[in-house]
């Protein structure tokens, strides 16, 4: 009996949320979410990231990879993306889904050094930064700010039931105090849980 394409994709789908599944319950604080975001979320996200098909873009905590097919789409083979993943679960499915992402198996604060000279033209966020301590989140938040261009985007989308979290608070105050332009979608109702994003824009 031969199996079809839609059961393929199907197969492919429920295995990639059972890894993002067990990568949540191996590190939750990290992972923040126990759910993959959804494709509502990700054309969100990604829709309108301010990059143009040979740019250099990088993605923090791309998980199991909801934006990274959207993204390498949109550099067309002609720009660089590099993504970088702290889960051993999460890698390994980036790795094996798309094969000419630069995808390191590192914290995000340590990604100036993996852009050696180069700087991006957009950075987009899939980390927790509600999760993280106040110490953590200056050392991620100033890794992005030094690899961003002049005038860049850095994107980032927040989860509805932590926006009031006092670290959620104090990153919101980080982006208004060091972007020249903050915009914030309406809530995305479809994903679990419900989310809005952020695009700011480099001063």
């Amino acid at each position: 009996m031969m199996t079809s394409a839609n059961e393929v994709k199907t197969s492919a789908v429920r295995g990639s949320r059972l890894r993002f599944i067990e990568a949540f319950l191996r590190q939750p604080l990290l992972v923040g979410a126990c759910w993959p975001s959804s494709a509502a979320l990700s054309r969100a996200v990604v829709n309108r990231c301010d990059f143009l098909p040979d740019d250099t873009v990088v993605e923090l905590g791309p998980g199991t990879g909801a934006f990274t097919g959207l993204l390498l789409k949109r550099l067309d083979h002609r720009g660089r993306l590099l993504a970088l993943e702290i889960s051993e679960t999460n890698i390994t499915e980036l790795r094996r889904r798309f094969p000419t992402c630069e995808t390191i198996h590192d914290s995000a604060e340590y990604l100036p050094e993996y852009l050696g000279d180069q700087r991006a033209k957009c950075i987009i966020s899939g980390l927790a930064w509600g999760n993280m301590l106040p110490a953590t989140q200056d050392r991620i938040f100033n890794a992005m700010l030094k690899s961003l261009t002049r005038g860049g985007q850095f994107v980032a989308f927040a989860y509805v039931h932590a926006c009031c979290l006092p670290t959620s608070r104090r990153f919101r105050r980080q982006l208004l105090e060091n972007f020249s332009r903050v915009d914030r979608t309406p809530i995305v109702w479809r994903n679990l849980p419900p989310a809005f994003v952020y695009h700011c824009w480099r001063k």
